[in-house]
């Protein structure tokens, strides 16, 4: 990367009368509906969810991914959302937000407001020993005076172990609940219950086997009568892993030195891991997922949970000694100098999954990719980049303003050099700027560009910045139509052509 674009920091000063170009209206076409306007429409969000895209589009360059799509919510709106590469590569199937992906150990998210929901009806309390329900649940070295209780199965602060006895990652076997109940009363626990947070997919199985035996009916059914219809979230579903159905994602497995990327098979459905990692969803139905988690005021009275409720599974339950992160019921929570966040992330054979909510912006990211070496931290990046702006446009709204200018729109788009090394000239509202997609953090990888002539431009760097002092000369050529084709730097000694 030329010296100058790593070493910039985003900031452009011109300010020229301007129209919509094409990546503003990528950035907008996905408010659903005119209370979103304000806030997508807002010049900061707007240029943010551009810069966004550009990011994302260089992060799929990066990695080398098959496919991933990605949705940004803001309290009860979707404000953007978008697909990249493919659902299936062989059949050139993009990927969208309608794409249905296995979202994996978010589906605990959803067993855990099953659980909530029971207690707040008054079918069981949260402090109740597991055993009370579940009179098989009897794990080895267990004392009545230090029972596992059920809110303990949901932070994972229950002592149990990792996988549900009888569990073989290896050969895709999953237990199903009689064979779990019979071999509960030989497997130990690994600590004392409330001791140490100790991650468990076998605390998972046993809170839908306590749903299925309070409740009455099978945990899928509860789940889907319950929770996921009156939420509207119709494609979120349970799905056996020998099963597919139209428009779920094809699991790719990860990128090796000695072939293409393999067809991933799954783990078969049990009764038991319905409720461990079963589900298929979508950006489109997680985006209603993560409103949901923002209805926790007194205000929100129901059918699923009130607010009070979100608000219980939302706080520290099991808190690690330095407090910098701990569980609630269903959400790790992690707090750090960016704020509080709750999230989740998922796992299957290929397939990653990561949603994230920052309660201070009320903002939600939910990403999906069929790929499994897909990078989930992605969504901390995403949020990084459109929290701040949303969140101040939320407090403080602006009037709309409008969009860059036409006469920039012919500069806009990827461009390479001969490496193979790509670059990205975006429009926003207050002119140029030259973005690196494929840089970790695409803020730190920009420069700014101040015209000195009808196609050329100059370098600047923001005060303090140890180029501040230095300007590269940047020269567009355009082809008969007037569109840029190429453009050199440092008096030519770097040439970037058009990505067509």
């Amino acid at each position: 990367m030329n010296p100058v674009i790593a070493a910039s920091v985003v900031a452009l000063a011109l300010i020229l009368p301007a129209q919509q170009t094409p990546a503003q209206d990528r950035a907008t076409s996905a408010a659903p509906v005119a209370a979103s306007v304000s806030i997508a429409s807002d010049p900061a969000v707007r240029d943010a969810l551009a810069r966004l895209d550009v990011w994302l589009e260089g992060q799929r360059y990066r990695f080398d991914l098959p496919g991933f799509a990605v949705g940004v919510v803001h309290d009860q709106q979707l404000l953007w959302s978008k697909g990249y590469g493919y659902a299936d590569v062989a059949q050139r199937i993009p990927s969208t937000d309608q794409t249905l992906y296995r979202i994996a150990s978010i589906s605990k998210t959803f067993a855990a407001t099953a659980v909530v929901q029971l207690a707040e009806r008054g079918k069981l309390s949260l402090d109740d020993p597991v055993s009370r329900h579940l009179q098989w649940f009897t794990p080895r070295d267990s004392t009545p005076g230090s029972p596992v209780r059920v809110w303990n199965l949901l932070s994972h602060s229950g002592g149990l172990q990792r996988e549900s006895p009888g569990s073989d990652w290896d050969a895709l076997v999953s237990p199903d609940a009689e064979s779990i109940a019979n071999a509960t009363r030989d497997t130990p626990l690994v600590l004392p219950p409330q001791s140490r947070l100790a991650y468990s997919n076998y605390g998972y199985a046993v809170a839908g086997q306590l749903v299925q035996q309070v409740s009455g009916v099978p945990y899928a059914k509860y789940l889907s009568d319950n929770v996921l219809r009156p939420l509207g979230l119709t494609a979120t579903d349970v799905l056996d892993g020998r099963e597919t159905r139209p428009g779920l994602a094809v699991p790719y497995g990860r990128r090796t030195p000695d072939g293409p990327r393999a067809i991933e098979q799954q783990m078969p459905r049990t009764d038991a891991f319905d409720s461990v990692g079963a589900l298929v969803s979508s950006v489109s139905d997680l985006a209603k997922w993560a409103s949901f988690q923002f209805r926790d005021s007194d205000a929100n009275a129901g059918p699923v949970l009130t607010g009070a409720s979100l608000r219980d599974m939302h706080r520290p339950h099991f808190l690690l000694p330095d407090w910098s992160q701990g569980w609630g019921l269903g959400w790790r929570l992690t707090r750090n100098d960016a704020g509080a966040r709750i999230d989740h992330g998922g796992s299957l054979p290929g397939y990653k999954s990561s949603l994230l909510l920052d309660s201070s912006s009320r903002v939600g990211v939910i990403l999906l990719m069929n790929a499994d070496d897909g990078p989930r931290e992605l969504s901390t990046g995403i949020l990084k980049l459109v929290a701040e702006p949303i969140r101040k446009a939320a407090a403080s709204p602006s009037a709309v303003a409008p969009a860059p200018s036409a006469q920039f729109a012919r500069f806009e788009g990827p461009y390479r050099d001969r490496s193979g090394e790509q670059v990205f000239v975006l429009a926003v509202t207050e002119g140029l700027q030259l973005l690196d997609p494929e840089a970790a953090d695409i803020e730190v990888g920009a420069a700014m560009l101040r015209p000195t002539g009808p196609t050329s431009f100059v370098t600047e760097s923001p005060p303090g910045s140890i180029t501040q002092a230095v300007a590269s000369r940047v020269q567009f050529t355009l082809d008969e139509s007037g569109q840029a084709v190429s453009f050199t730097m440092d008096d030519g000694a770097y040439r970037y052509r058009r990505v067509r």
